[in-house]
């Protein structure tokens, strides 16, 4: 009986330090990376990459301050979205053509609203050129 307690005595401290170990090991695993990431320089970003989140923040408030009767701050919100779709167009040619186009439109329709036929027309020509 005496055998049979030491060696369940023994099973459990043995257990109980592979644990240890093992906690220990992850625990300092765990900070090292922790170093390693805070060290590492910060992930630089394309800017097209930048460029593309604004372009669909710009339309998203272009389109609440339209829907909210805000005209003229639709309109500067529009116009800044064109340029930055067609910053996008430029920077990655043969992509982001619908949705300039797309930004154009909402740009002439804001235009004529405002009464600028003629910066409207221009903007429609522009348009019609990325078909």
């Amino acid at each position: 009986m005496n055998d049979l307690l030491h060696k369940l005595v023994s099973a459990v401290i043995t257990g109980t330090l592979i644990a240890l170990v093992g906690y220990l090991s992850v625990a300092v695993r765990r900070r090292r990376v922790a170093r390693e990431e805070a060290a590492a320089p910060a992930p630089v970003e394309d800017r097209s990459q930048t460029l593309l989140r604004q372009g669909h923040q710009l339309d998203h408030s272009r389109d609440e301050l339209a829907a909210a009767g805000r005209q003229a701050e639709a309109l500067a919100q529009a116009r800044e979205a064109a340029d930055v779709w067609r910053e996008l167009t430029r920077l990655r040619p043969g992509r982001f053509h619908a949705e300039r186009r797309e930004a154009l439109d909402r740009l002439s329709e804001l235009l004529a609203a405002t009464g600028q036929e003629q910066q409207a027309a221009q903007v429609r020509q522009e348009a019609a050129g990325l078909s």
